[in-house]
């Protein structure tokens, strides 16, 4: 098969403004857990984060996709322009959030990647948007042919690639 899939349907609509001081990807983290979600997605965020460490592609001929990750550090305040991200299961039952996040700094500049937990604690505030998925399990796992933790959905109930 060319592709892992599961077909879903949508559940319900979390709407929340993390505070103050919260790490972004624990408040969602934490925002999920509260209203037992287990699979969702993200489509929208906004708002602003104190700092923020960021992966982004770096090509690499090593890696069996050419491109491995590195981590640039950005100090802030800086605006978060968009994000979108999901809501996975783990192997042990747990849940984490993956997010990809574009950011602005004071002076203009767009950066952007895949969102290091710890790092962003939000500044004013970060207005969330948050979409259950039901009969889908999104899971994360580690995929050998690739050599890294990637997304593997599934339907609900049945045992993932990962």
């Amino acid at each position: 098969m060319a592709y892992y899939g599961a077909v879903g349907k949508a559940g319900r609509t979390v709407v929340a403004r993390l505070r103050p001081g919260t790490d972004l990807l624990g408040g969602l983290k934490e925002l999920a857990e509260a209203n037992n979600i287990r699979a969702a997605y993200i489509p929208v965020i906004i708002g602003g984060v104190d700092r923020a460490v960021v992966e982004v592609a770096r090509p690499s001929k090593e890696s069996p996709v050419g491109v491995v990750a590195k981590k640039i550090e950005l100090t802030g305040p800086i605006a978060i322009c968009g994000a979108q991200g999901m809501i996975c299961e783990l192997e042990d039952g747990g849940i984490e959030p993956h997010l990809h996040i574009t950011f602005v700094d004071s002076n203009g500049h767009l950066h952007g990647g895949h969102l290091e937990t710890g790092t962003a604690p939000v500044t004013t505030t970060a207005d969330v948007i948050m979409q259950e998925v039901l009969e889908v399990k999104f899971g994360r796992g580690f995929d050998p042919d690739i050599k890294t933790t990637l997304f593997f959905p599934s339907p609900a109930g049945q045992v993932g690639q990962c």
